[in-house]
């Protein structure tokens, strides 16, 4: 059966041919018929010749997201495992740990598919109309390829209003406890699938959680701000450090305890229930001081209208951040939001301005390898790291 054609302009064309996948709706040129959302659509130029095959969503400002830039590929159920297959063969080389992020979207030539995989447990999030069309067959084919002891679908509501899904989760598959164990680098954490951020866990900072593991020292003092379960606060206090956790939620405060005990570490940091961004102001003016500064804050913009907002709430965060450090400290401050990233050396300078203190980038970290960045597709790379030093002159 043919499927329906969509003209988009010109320079859409080009960011397709050069292996982007997403297409703007104010970039559409024509629709010959009324197209329903979640459909493959064939996409062309002007003249009517292929570009590509793409899911169509009636609702969101991404109107076209494309599967294949092959004539003879287009995107049936042989090609959709086929990407399976490769995405999950790729994560091979992610050890270490029983916790990992098998499929990446986009990133996997899979739009609107994420897959997490904590021990012999799946969680699934389907953020697009095209993908949600194809989702028995996909939860088919990780039962096939996998053989999970569940899987959990955590479609959450924050990606899926755009496309005009509701939101769902459920467990579609076998059963799924409220707390799965992992482990990462000896270490252990226990990850609650069904109410955690994210699926449960910040898989996409362990190149983060690797570096502190490498570079804190022995009674350094550090704060672990936006703590969540206290990844990066324990591997720290495994160096022999006195932490201080802030996590504004009660409940993650007390996992995170669960997860110090779990690690023998528990006399060793000492956990706030606390909003993270007024602690840091009221702990800076009371004098305090830290070797390492630790901020991790959830997405500041979901979008670029919100990218003023965004730029103050980190100027914020980097002002008191760098106000708490000792002379020689460091920061380690990661941004997750894609559209403060080029942003972020400019306000950087600006709060160490206020300050009057020279700033030494010492290192940046990309988001863990299980979530690759595709130089043709600018949002695949999302979070960044850097490591600051108050410099001791």
């Amino acid at each position: 059966m043919a499927l329906p054609p969509v003209e988009i302009a010109p320079q859409a064309i080009k960011r397709v041919r050069n292996h982007d996948c997403w297409v703007f709706r104010d970039e559409l040129v024509q629709l010959k018929e009324a197209l329903q959302s979640g459909e493959v659509v064939q996409v062309v130029d002007r003249h009517g010749a292929f570009v590509a095959y793409a899911f169509y969503s009636a609702h969101s400002h991404i109107a076209l997201r494309v599967v294949s830039i092959a004539k003879d590929q287009p995107p049936d159920h042989d090609l959709l495992r086929q990407r399976l297959v490769q995405a999950i063969e790729r994560r091979r080389m992610v050890t270490h740990t029983n916790a990992r992020r098998l499929v990446f979207s986009e990133a996997d030539g899979l739009p609107g598919l994420i897959v997490d995989q904590y021990e012999d447990h799946l969680v699934v999030q389907i953020r697009s109309a095209g993908m949600e069309r194809l989702r028995p067959a996909m939860v088919d084919f990780l039962r096939d390829l996998l053989h999970p002891k569940g899987i959990l679908e955590r479609s959450d509501k924050e990606f899926r209003d755009e496309e005009g899904l509701p939101h769902r989760q459920e467990v579609v598959e076998g059963s799924v406890p409220d707390r799965i164990l992992i482990e990462e680098d000896g270490l252990r954490f226990w990850v609650d699938p069904h109410q955690g951020l994210k699926t449960g866990f910040y898989l996409d900072q362990r190149t983060a959680r690797r570096r502190l593991r490498a570079l804190v020292g022995k009674d350094q003092q550090v704060l672990d701000a936006f703590s969540y379960t206290a990844s990066f606060g324990i591997t720290a206090a495994t160096c022999g450090a006195h932490v201080v956790c802030v996590e504004q939620h009660e409940a993650f405060v007390e996992l995170a305890k669960e997860n110090a005990k779990l690690n023998h570490v528990e006399d060793r940091i000492d956990f706030v229930a606390g909003d993270a961004f007024y602690w840091l102001t009221a702990t800076a003016d009371r004098g305090a001081r830290f070797d390492w500064v630790v901020l991790d804050p959830p997405a500041l913009a979901k979008s670029k209208a919100e990218i003023t907002k965004a730029r103050q709430a980190l100027h914020h965060l980097l002002v008191q951040g760098l106000g708490l450090l000792n002379r020689g400290g460091l920061l380690a401050a990661s941004v997750c939001t894609y559209h403060l990233l080029g942003l972020v050396e400019e306000i950087v300078r600006i709060a160490a301005a206020e300050h009057g203190v020279p700033v030494v980038v010492r290192e940046q970290w990309l988001q863990a390898e299980d979530h690759p960045w595709v130089l043709q597709i600018p949002p695949t790379r999302y979070l960044t790291s850097w490591l600051l030093e108050r410099d001791a002159r």
